[in-house]
C-alpha cells in the first residue's frame, strides 16, 4: 500500500512541477489539494505529499491559514542561487573540459543551433523580443545545457549539491513569465558565450571554460535583477 501511495505521489509531483514548467501554475498560484487530485485522477493524500516535497525543495511555500503556494523567490533568493551557481557551474565547467564525452558534445552542439534558431526568430519580430512560447523553449535549453555541463564534469558532490538547492531550476523557472526578458541583444550575446564556451570545452581548455562559464552566470544575473527591477518600478 506505501509503495503504491509514493508512485501516486510521484505522478502529482511530476504533473504539478509541469505545470510550473508550462507556466499553468506561476508564481504566487495557490496549490488547492481537492482541485488538483481530481486533475491528477489520485486522491488527496498524493498530492498532500507532492505539495510537502515543493515545499522541501523550495518550490512551494506554505502561508498560515492560506495555504501552499507556488513560491516566488525574492531578489535576495536569486543574487544566493547565482553565486552557489556561479562558485559550481565554473568548477563543473573546468571539470568538464577534462572529462566531456564526444555524445555529450554533439548534445550541446544541438542546444546550440536551436538557441541560434531562436536568435533568429526574435530578430525578426518587430518589437525586439521573444513570445512566450520562445522565452519558456529557451529557459528548457538553458536548462539542459547547464545539466549536461555539470554531468559531463563527472564531480558527484558538485551535482548533488547544485540538484539539492535546485540552484539552476530555480533561477530558470523564475523568469517564465516574464518573456521580454529575452531582447535580441541578449540572445546575441548568449549565443556567442555559449560557442565559445563549447569550443573551450571540445579543446579540453579547462580553465577558459571555468572563465566563460563564470562570465554568464554573473552576466546573467545582472541581466535578470535589472530587469526585475525595471518590471517593479513600472
Amino acid at each position: 500500500m506505501y509503495e503504491v501511495t509514493e508512485k501516486l505521489a510521484d505522478r502529482a509531483y511530476r504533473f504539478i512541477r509541469q505545470e510550473m514548467q508550462e507556466g499553468s501554475l506561476v508564481p504566487g498560484s495557490q496549490l488547492v489539494n481537492r482541485k488538483l487530485a481530481a486533475e491528477i485522477g489520485v486522491s488527496v493524500i498524493p498530492v498532500r505529499e507532492a505539495i510537502h516535497r515543493l515545499v522541501t525543495e523550495g518550490l512551494v511555500e506554505h502561508v498560515p491559514g492560506a495555504g501552499a503556494f507556488v513560491r516566488n523567490p525574492n531578489r535576495e533568493d536569486l543574487e544566493e542561487l547565482y553565486v552557489l551557481r556561479d562558485a559550481l557551474e565554473s568548477c563543473a565547467a573546468a571539470e568538464a573540459a577534462r572529462y566531456i564525452t564526444p555524445h555529450q558534445l554533439d548534445d550541446l552542439d544541438a542546444m546550440l543551433e536551436e538557441f541560434f534558431e531562436i536568435r533568429d526568430l526574435i530578430r525578426v519580430r518587430s518589437d525586439g523580443y521573444a513570445t512566450p512560447a520562445q522565452f519558456n523553449r529557451w529557459l528548457d535549453l538553458e536548462e539542459a545545457f547547464h545539466e549536461t555541463v555539470i554531468d559531463a564534469s563527472r564531480n558527484r558532490l558538485i551535482a548533488k549539491v547544485i540538484r539539492e538547492h535546485r540552484a539552476v531550476a530555480t533561477v530558470f523557472e523564475s523568469q517564465r513569465h516574464s518573456s521580454k526578458l529575452l531582447t535580441v541583444d541578449l540572445a546575441e550575446k548568449t549565443c556567442d558565450s555559449k560557442k565559445q564556451l563549447l569550443q573551450a570545452l571540445r579543446d579540453g581548455n579547462g580553465s577558459l571554460a571555468r572563465e566563460l562559464m563564470s562570465a554568464q552566470i554573473q552576466r546573467g544575473c545582472r541581466d535578470v535583477l535589472a530587469f526585475l527591477r525595471q518590471e517593479r518600478r513600472s
